[in-house]
């Protein structure tokens, strides 16, 4: 087995869905901005969206084969428990090859064998934390970590540590670009970019891999609408598994809609939007709080210990969004948000306004420098 020796090298452990990974990637970014001759190396699994992702951005991505223990029951867990030293010996081969000046933990089941061996191997590490309530990995491991870099004051309860730094989540350079935002094959006409003035456009993102009840729910609220509100215009992120069925609902209803199972160019879609409904993944927020954007936001109710809906608290109680819990999402309820939304353009100023209070668009840099000093 070849030796890979660079000068120094950062390794991302972790992953699986976006919230995790594009901090890690936003990070990897910053890295290389402020020392071009770092090195980026990723560690994730072949389920992780990392898989897709990491390879088309060109960073090098070594599979780990580990499985998450949170909701896991039978034969399953005893399974994940069976690999978890393989995938150990694995993190501690992959540490041998690159030799990393430092380990950042994304979250995610995927990044504790890589933590582990960094410990067993005496290399720094720290710890990203996106949500206001701590994965389990994040909690079991804060103690030991070099520097824990939260998003949320909140997750400072839930964690024990007296490294622990409230500098926001990181976002990719990326979603500053004044990009075309054009993600369907629509005429020219009938696209969000040439919306006028008139037109109120609402975009829908259901996290990375799309949700299902907001591709069911707002199709059937806006029926309701469109017919009182025909310069609705909308940018739906739906993901694989509904996509058809999406496009479906909204010719029925002739709602102007482009329906995509991922929106590669998101921070062009957030520019245009009026108005963001979408789940409250701590990535998810940070956006919306970096393009200042009204949101009705509707928490993934089985995410892990429920974090979903302290990070939605965390916007609510600053006026910065509204929430509505998904076992009592209506289409009726949905429409009367929305319609009080489109009608009352101050609200939807004042919660704007109260979004980007909560902006840290120093985040990126402020990690990365502190990480620059443990290596």
């Amino acid at each position: 087995m070849s030796v890979v020796r660079p000068a120094k090298t950062v390794l991302f452990a972790g992953g699986g869905t976006g919230g995790h990974l594009f901090p890690g990637i936003a990070l990897a970014e910053e890295f290389q901005r402020l020392e071009p001759e770092v090195n980026i190396v990723f560690a994730g699994t072949r389920r992780g969206l990392e898989a897709r992702v990491i390879p088309e951005i060109g960073y090098p991505l070594v599979f780990l084969e580990v499985q998450g223990l949170v909701g896991v029951r039978g034969l399953k867990r005893i399974k994940a428990l069976a690999n978890f030293p393989k995938a150990f010996i694995q993190a501690l081969i992959l540490l041998v090859r690159y030799r990393p000046a430092l380990v950042v933990g994304l979250g995610g089941y995927a990044s504790a064998p890589v933590l582990l061996a960094a410990m067993v191997a005496g290399l720094p590490w720290v710890l990203q934390e996106q949500n206001a309530y701590p994965g389990l990995v994040n909690r079991v491991l804060a103690p030991f970590a070099g520097a824990v870099f939260i998003a949320f004051s909140k997750a400072r309860e839930s964690l024990k540590s007296r490294k622990i730094y409230d500098f926001g989540n990181p976002l990719r350079l990326r979603l500053q670009e004044q990009e075309t935002p054009v993600v369907a094959e629509l005429p020219e006409n009938q696209r969000v970019t040439d919306s006028s003035e008139s037109d109120f456009n609402i975009l829908i993102v259901g996290g990375s891999q799309g949700a299902r009840v907001l591709n069911r729910r707002v199709p059937e609220a806006l029926a309701i609408l469109v017919s009182r509100y025909p310069n609705l215009k909308v940018v739906h992120q739906s993901g694989n598994a509904d996509l058809e069925t999406v496009k479906k609902a909204y010719a029925e209803i002739n709602c102007q809609a482009e329906v995509t199972p991922f929106i590669e160019n998101i921070g062009a879609c957030y520019r245009a939007a009026d108005l963001v409904i979408c789940r409250a993944g701590a990535l998810t927020l940070a956006e919306l709080a970096e393009l200042g954007k009204a949101a009705i936001l509707v928490p993934f109710p089985f995410a892990a210990h429920d974090h979903q809906v302290f990070n939605a608290r965390a916007f609510v109680e600053k006026g910065a969004a509204v929430m509505q819990i998904e076992s009592e999402l209506t289409a009726a309820g949905l429409s009367d948000e929305i319609e009080n939304l489109i009608t009352r353009p101050e609200r939807r100023e004042k919660m704007a306004q109260a979004a980007a209070e909560l902006a840290r668009p120093e985040a990126r840099a402020q990690i990365v420098n502190h990480c620059l000093k443990l290596i």
